[in-house]
């Protein structure tokens, strides 16, 4: 006899902050380790503002998935 027992669950949701900064982490995680040095040849001291416009760049282009994201909400994030 089962009682007391309530099925628990995660919701299957990505909002738009959860989808705008998983774009951000996956484009920014591969390029600081793949093109630091090339980068800071190129840059010099001046690397650190290379990483923040990349950084700008890749918001954007993370807004924008989020923003199609949530105009197909069927379609899935």
């Amino acid at each position: 006899m089962r009682r007391g027992f309530t099925l628990v669950g995660l919701k299957r949701v990505l909002g738009f902050w959860e989808v705008t900064l998983a774009g951000v982490g996956v484009i920014l995680g591969a390029g600081i380790y793949a093109l630091i040095g090339a980068a800071a040849g190129e840059a010099g001291n001046l690397v650190w503002l290379s990483m923040v416009l990349a950084a700008v760049v890749a918001c954007l282009t993370g807004l924008s998935y989020a923003e199609l994201s949530s105009m197909l909400p069927r379609a899935g994030a």
